[in-house]
């Protein structure tokens, strides 16, 4: 039995494209499409990361507040 190999596509308008058979310049497109997807999951993932570091060390804050002498002057 022979393995057939299909060609990758682009479905785009509910249309299915051979992405080969498609212009120069409409690949290129679908090229940038792609690294921007994938720039926008990293970006993503860099933000989750942020938000997380940040409540990190809100929490690190609150606890030496929380824990240093009366030195420390609370001011309202």
């Amino acid at each position: 039995m022979t393995d057939i190999q299909q060609k990758p596509t682009l479905v785009f308008d509910d249309n299915n494209y051979v992405i080969e058979d498609l212009s120069d310049k409409a690949q290129y497109l679908v090229g940038q499409l792609q690294d921007l997807a994938q720039q926008a999951n990293a970006t993503r993932a860099r933000l989750d990361q942020l938000e997380v570091a940040r409540n990190g060390f809100t929490e690190l804050l609150r606890e030496e507040l929380t824990q240093t002498p009366a030195e420390a002057e609370v001011v309202e």
